[in-house]
């Protein structure tokens, strides 16, 4: 029987933090910018930002999302935090200002294509989780 991993956190990007260096995250949002070089994307939601290497996590799928600028994705990947920040993708022209601590790294295992979830959805049910928690 195989072994089971560990579940992953479900997550809003603005909540990426220190705290969760080590950990198994889910995060949701759309790919900004792809580095074929890298293996990096910038994944955004809203204002905020996270680095995400998908290096390893390419698949048959991927092809769905990759060339796809703003396509929807979900990722579940180990959290790292380094010491000095990384080199983020080229920012496409005309981009937002993004809130992204190029120290965090989302060390991705699993990316799934999903262009029908709505991240509004996502961030309203996960925020209020969040407020359940702190009550």
């Amino acid at each position: 029987m195989p072994q089971q991993t560990d579940s992953a956190a479900r997550t809003r990007l603005c909540r990426i933090t220190k705290d969760l260096k080590g950990q198994k995250v889910r995060v949701a949002g759309r790919v900004l910018t792809y580095d074929v070089a890298t293996g990096l994307i910038i994944l955004i939601d809203e204002e905020h930002a996270l680095l995400v290497d998908v290096s390893l996590a390419l698949d048959s799928q991927s092809r769905e999302w990759v060339p796809e600028r703003l396509s929807t994705i979900m990722v579940i990947g180990d959290l790292e935090r380094t010491d000095d920040p990384l080199t983020a993708p080229p920012m496409p022209t005309r981009s937002p200002a993004l809130k992204m601590d190029r120290r965090h790294v989302l060390r991705a295992i699993l990316v799934v294509p999903s262009p029908d979830l709505d991240l509004s959805l996502w961030n309203a049910v996960l925020k209020e989780d969040e407020e359940e928690k702190e009550v």
